[in-house]
């Protein structure tokens, strides 16, 4: 949908008072209030829409409408480093589902907090937007040094096969933590896809949270030797 369309809507939904706001999935988002913070340190708050989750990637803006001033602002996503919506953060990630060099610019919710070295998302598809007609709940995941948008889904070939070798590489600044995965202990080790999610999400988070207080970690020397060299 064009940007400005959306603002039309927007301003028409006002002005006849008619308001309906709707939180969908954080890609589909109508009038609902929300902080948006940018990297330039600075934030703006009103009610925010966002409609990606129709396949607009093409549309790298999201609409923030001022009641008090009674006007819409289009804002670039590239300026934004997330929105929050009551207690959740929303993140803009380039994400490619299906391994083919096709990117999708959604907004992921952030798992992990602000200062976590390694960070851990969730993307919710609604049920009506993806190919199964399910609800439908992806997780990525970012290391140290990875660019702004960057991300690698938890079932990339980035990390399977070979969970444990795969996964140490990116934890070799940790030397202790790294082993616990390489050698494949309990808790910190992922056999195979089919296992539940829940049990998946537990090791990631253990990992990160391992890894956040490691004395010795640091940015990953081993970000150069990723499978993927990408940068937006």
């Amino acid at each position: 949908m064009n940007r400005f369309v959306v603002a039309g809507i927007i301003a028409w939904v006002f002005t006849s008072g008619c308001v309906s706001s709707y939180f969908a999935t954080p890609n589909d988002v109508f009038l609902r209030h929300a902080t948006i913070y940018f990297d330039s340190g600075t934030q703006k708050t009103g009610e925010i829409t966002v409609q990606f989750e129709n396949g607009v990637t093409s549309n790298r803006y999201v609409t923030l409408y001022n009641k008090d001033l009674h006007q819409s602002e289009q804002i670039n996503v590239d300026t934004v480093k997330y929105y929050q919506l009551n207690n959740d953060v929303y993140v803009p990630k380039k994400i490619d589902f299906n391994f083919d060099g096709t990117y999708h610019f959604l907004f992921v919710k952030r798992l992990t907090e602000e200062n976590s070295k390694i960070h851990l998302y969730e993307l919710h598809q609604d049920y009506k937007t993806n190919a199964t007609g399910e609800d439908k709940r992806l997780y990525f995941i970012s290391f140290p040094l990875f660019s702004k948008y960057e991300v690698w889904a938890t079932y990339s070939k980035n990390l399977f096969p070979d969970f444990a070798d795969k996964m140490s590489r990116q934890l070799a600044d940790c030397p202790a933590l790294a082993e616990k995965v390489r050698s494949k202990t309990k808790g910190y080790f992922i056999a195979s896809q089919v296992i539940p999610e829940s049990t998946k999400l537990g090791v990631y988070k253990r990992i990160i949270e391992e890894y956040n207080s490691c004395p010795t970690s640091r940015l990953s020397a081993t970000a150069g030797m990723r499978a993927d060299h990408m940068r937006y």
